[in-house]
């Protein structure tokens, strides 16, 4: 079994946020205001390293050894992509 090791920690909210928060577990949406705190952080963890991965894409654009390379790779698998092209199905294309 997996179990998940937790550490207790203190945290300040406004009183509009737990409010709001508290308005969550009256309505059933959450079970506790630690469950809801959980999937607020883990939510904002995610949304942050999209972030990240989404700058490095960004500097890739703007990289112009990044750029060679690509079209590189586009030309020697040019003549494969046109091979698979003419064996699809007309509805796959």
């Amino acid at each position: 079994m997996n179990r998940m090791i937790l550490q207790r920690t203190t945290v300040a909210l406004s009183a509009d946020l737990l409010g709001a928060v508290d308005r969550l577990i009256r309505a059933g949406s959450v079970a506790n205001r630690n469950q809801f705190i959980t999937l607020a952080v883990e939510t904002e963890l995610r949304r942050r390293e999209r972030v990240a991965i989404d700058a490095e894409f960004a500097l890739m654009a703007a990289d112009p050894d990044y750029q060679a390379e690509t079209a590189r790779i586009m030309h020697d698998f040019d003549a494969s992509d046109r091979e698979t092209w003419v064996d699809l199905a007309p509805g796959d294309q």
